[in-house]
């Protein structure tokens, strides 16, 4: 639910009209009211940030996806057997993961196409040293497999 310190971000005559322009009569304001702040609350848990505030950039995407979770809500309540909520819903998801992805708080991972070796045999072999790359002062090996101590 939308909490106090913002007004809704999802437009009750919005939200009436993509459920179907069902009459007043039918859905009241306050039942549409209702939807709208199940619309706010899942579009604030989508996209992970609250609250979003008109100055934002992304908050036409935001009242598009609380009005398009809001209709879902609406459709599955009042016209159960119709998969317009469904699509109402997942339309909102697209909405909220294009937000969570063009938000300055996103995190990107670039990714390239070297490989090491196996998968590129061009690639030179990557061999670890005990240690850490550090001589661990044990000597020195010889030919025949025996270890000779420089320093006891």
């Amino acid at each position: 639910m939308s909490s106090p310190s913002h007004p809704p971000y999802g437009d009750i005559v919005q939200v009436r009209r993509l459920s179907g322009n069902r009459p007043i009569s039918d859905i009241s304001d306050i039942d549409m009211s209702q939807g709208v702040a199940y619309g706010d609350a899942r579009a604030e848990s989508e996209t992970g940030f609250s609250p979003y505030l008109t100055s934002d950039p992304f908050y036409p995407l935001i009242k598009q996806a609380s009005e398009y979770f809001a209709s879902s809500w609406v459709i599955d309540h009042y016209e159960s057997e119709s998969t317009k909520g469904d699509d109402h819903y997942a339309k909102a998801m697209d909405i909220c993961f294009s937000i969570r992805e063009a938000s300055p708080d996103s995190l990107f991972v670039l990714n390239s196409q070297y490989a090491t070796y196996p998968l590129n045999p061009s690639a030179p072999m990557y061999r670890s040293l005990p240690g850490g790359g550090k001589d661990p002062g044990w000597g020195s090996g010889t030919s025949d497999g025996t270890i000779t101590n420089q320093e006891i």
